[in-house]
């Protein structure tokens, strides 16, 4: 029974990271279009998202919330490093950076190059078992979520913005795995306040070294952005730590249908009757995949 609940509760999490994420594919491309440089809008992105996550943890651990990080292990205080540099650094640069180039949806759609990556690093590293239905499915949506970033049945090339976009996945394939290791032993809140911390550090120091540009201009773009990090990051360690790294990356497929209805409605931009059959397929593989799953 205690296994049941858990995977309902990692797959409840996992739907309102994917929310979070295709509400983000949008925020982060109106806020990142409002800088000169992106790499101010992350690095403020990041921030907030640490002072989000910290009241957070503050309200959960209270006074015990200094003693449990003086208690981290300095193996797993190495992990959450890697998680912080490579989700919160490296792939907030490179997302943000494609962003000005690329469309939300698209950036959003890397969650599928990430699943792929992810899927692959912990069948090497962690033994995850993955069944034929799962790959299946997997590959079907895939094939559906290109259709749904091209519009056409044709191969399209992929821009600049596209590719920087994809190296960025790359990282967080990484970090998930990282991820996994450290929730051995900390919780999700701990990792998640840990990511942001080093995270927000790699991008201010990589922006005083090499860009030398201002981080103090406000923008509610830059708070509604670290809010929704927030959410997507709380709720991302809670349902790896419930269901495993493979199938909450899964589930997070289909935050692109989230970003492509919010384009249409805010930024008002037209999707082909291909683009939208292609969307309800992915919707329903991803329903599908949770179920087999169970």
């Amino acid at each position: 029974m205690r296994k049941n609940n858990d995977f309902a509760t990692g797959v409840i999490f996992s739907v309102i990271n994917s929310i979070s994420l295709g509400i983000l594919g949008v925020v982060d491309k109106i806020g990142a279009g409002q800088f000169s440089s992106s790499i101010v809008f992350s690095t403020q992105s990041v921030f907030y998202s640490l002072i989000f996550v910290n009241i957070f943890a503050l309200s959960v651990y209270r006074s015990s919330f200094i003693p449990t990080i003086k208690t981290i292990s300095l193996p797993t205080m190495r992990n959450i490093i890697f998680v912080g540099i490579l989700a919160s650094g490296l792939y907030i640069l490179f997302r943000f950076l494609g962003l000005t180039q690329s469309t939300g949806t698209f950036a959003t759609l890397a969650q599928v190059i990430i699943t792929a990556e992810t899927a692959i690093l912990a069948l090497i590293i962690l033994h995850e078992k993955l069944s034929k239905t799962f790959w299946i499915l997997f590959l079907t949506i895939l094939v559906s979520l290109y259709f749904v970033s091209v519009g056409s049945l044709k191969f399209t090339p992929l821009q600049n913005g596209d590719s920087m976009i994809i190296v960025g996945a790359t990282f967080v394939a990484f970090a998930n795995i990282f991820s996994k290791f450290a929730l051995k032993e900390v919780s999700p809140v701990i990792l998640s306040v840990g990511r942001f911390f080093f995270g927000f550090l790699f991008l201010l120091l990589t922006m005083l070294l090499f860009f030398h540009t201002n981080i103090f201009v406000f923008s509610f773009w830059s708070v509604l952005s670290g809010l929704f990090w927030t959410v997507n990051v709380l709720t991302f360690n809670s349902a790896i730590n419930k269901i495993g790294v493979t199938y909450a990356t899964a589930i997070l497929m289909i935050a692109p249908v989230y970003t492509m209805i919010l384009e249409y409605v805010i930024l008002k931009q037209i999707f082909t009757l291909l683009q939208i059959i292609a969307a309800l397929v992915v919707v329903i593989c991803g329903i599908l995949m949770v179920i087999f799953k169970k």
